[in-house]
């Protein structure tokens, strides 16, 4: 009876905020309804921001209610037992923010075509998620502190080491950088256990202290596991068959890479083999780490560039490169800022060690699109294809591909069989600039994309290799082939004995 008390009483003091929260939903779930494109719109970036931030405050109005900070509180003299009143204040929150978001999701996925029951675990998965990074976060904060002002406090430190530890809101994501499972898995963790501590301790015992102790220590935990946990624990976990890295000699008619990495930069480049050892399939490089060693001891350790360390921050970046996309790579690049430079130009290299992630993968079923109807693509999504404009009015054919699911790396290939001509290109291989916030997490959908662009005239010029003769597009034929992850590893290799300033340079850094 209690409970229901509670819950009554607090629906009735908070309804308008619920109301406009859900406006606000109602406008985000439109948008994503009739969005087409993989780059979301202004307004649903920054709608995705703001409306986190308006459920976490309506959580923390709930909590407020009937706070558990003081001896003042009315609720204090009534025979409310802890557990009804924190079961009260779920059940709100669950009605006011996790059925409406839900509501929102079904809408969404059945008007883009997928039918809400047939993905009904991946709505659940996401209500649990959203529950154990926002929710009970806002609650555990909320129990800690003596008003709404003092949590607004809080949001505000929480959302500024947010932005600081993610980079800030960027305008496309001009830093690709390998994102580790293990470590999101990991914060998450700590971030629900840390909450469902703090919770029971306040709601059963009452004690502040404590709770405020082990909040603090599990936000700093999650935080340093976010910043800190190198990316290379992942693969190592699976680290059975790794390839083998070595010094080659390269040829005096092999022709260097083009790497251009800025005038503050300066790039050699390693000549290397890799072996892919006793496993099958094919690989690729995902990150690397390296570290110099001289003669006189001094170190070097490159750095991966991220929003908070730009490539003119950064003494020393390393990468492999592949000439071709599906082979191993040939070459390690090292690119120096212009005083690191100076330093190791002419110094002997004891040792050049390093870390590299390996990804082995297969190619999948390979699918081609019919441009009447959306496709099913096994292990990618459903994708279909159009004519449209670009950012400058020219036409452009776009390959759209959209999944419940986290959409895997794929090819996207535009196949003419009458002039043999074929154009590379995968979804999301071309990044659209798009202002305001782009990172977008309360869509249901994921989404990819391929652009082609077209012209009315045929050119063989190598300069217009990339265009499509808009005639062809009619008799063309649009292949879709997913790239399958079998496995990771983590690969250690050493180069012993270089002389830096003997490798060769890229090509765009001789012109």
């Amino acid at each position: 009876m209690n409970q229901i008390l509670t819950l009554k009483k607090d629906l009735w003091r908070l309804w308008p905020v619920a109301v406009l929260t859900c406006l606000m939903l109602a406008i985000l779930a439109n948008a994503d309804r009739w969005r087409a494109d993989w780059m979301p719109s202004p307004m649903e970036g920054w709608m995705n921001l703001v409306l986190s931030a308006a459920w976490a405050c309506m959580t923390a109005l709930v909590v407020l209610e009937d706070p558990l900070v003081g001896d003042n509180q009315f609720w204090m003299t009534r025979p409310y037992r802890w557990s009804a009143l924190l079961s009260a204040k779920l059940a709100l929150v669950v009605l006011m923010i996790h059925l409406p978001l839900f509501l929102a999701d079904v809408y969404v996925l059945g008007a883009r075509g997928f039918p809400p029951l047939l993905h009904l675990d991946v709505l659940l998965v996401k209500q649990f998620l959203l529950f154990g990074a926002l929710t009970l976060p806002a609650i555990a904060v909320a129990t800690l502190v003596r008003s709404f002002v003092h949590f607004v406090v809080v949001l505000f430190v929480i959302a500024t080491l947010l932005a600081f530890l993610s980079g800030g809101l960027q305008t496309f994501p001009v830093y690709s950088h390998e994102t580790s499972q293990l470590r999101d898995n990991i914060v998450r963790l700590l971030l629900v256990c840390t909450s469902t501590v703090v919770v029971g301790l306040r709601y059963s015992r009452r004690r502040s202290i404590a709770g405020l102790v082990i909040g603090i220590a599990g936000a700093l935990a999650a935080a340093a596991m976010f910043s800190f946990l190198p990316v290379r624990a992942e693969y190592r976990a699976d680290s059975r068959e790794t390839p083998e890295f070595s010094l080659r000699e390269a040829s005096a008619d092999e022709r260097a890479p083009s790497v251009y990495m800025g005038s503050s930069m300066h790039s050699v480049l390693v000549p290397i083999r890799v072996s892919s050892g006793a496993r099958s399939g094919r690989f690729q490089i995902r990150f690397s780490e390296v570290e110099l060693i001289a003669d006189n001891g001094d170190r070097l350790a490159s750095v991966q560039p991220t929003p908070n360390r730009p490539f003119e921050k950064i003494d020393l970046i390393a990468r492999a490169y592949a000439v071709q996309a599906d082979l191993a790579p040939e070459w390690y690049v090292l690119t120096f800022s212009n005083s690191a430079w100076e330093r190791w130009k002419n110094a002997r290299v004891r040792w050049i060690r390093g870390w590299a992630g390996v990804e082995f993968y297969r190619t999948g079923e390979t699918t081609t699109l019919s441009s009447q109807s959306s496709t099913v693509v096994p292990g990618v999504g459903r994708c279909s294809i159009g004519t449209v404009d670009g950012r400058f009015s020219e036409p452009l054919l776009k390959v759209l591909c959209e999944s419940t699911r986290s959409l895997p790396a794929a090819s996207v290939q535009l196949r003419h069989d009458a002039s043999q001509r074929v154009w590379p290109g995968g979804l999301n291989a071309a990044q659209t600039h798009a202002p305001g916030p782009n990172r977008i997490w309360l869509s249901p959908i994921y989404r990819g994309q391929a652009f082609f662009r077209l012209t009315n005239s045929i050119e063989t010029a190598p300069s217009a290799q990339w265009l499509v003769p808009a005639s062809y597009v009619t008799t063309a034929r649009v292949e879709v082939t997913p790239r399958v992850v079998t496995g990771r590893a983590l690969a250690q290799f050493e180069f012993a004995n270089v002389v830096l300033s003997r490798l060769r340079t890229p090509e765009s850094q001789r012109q």
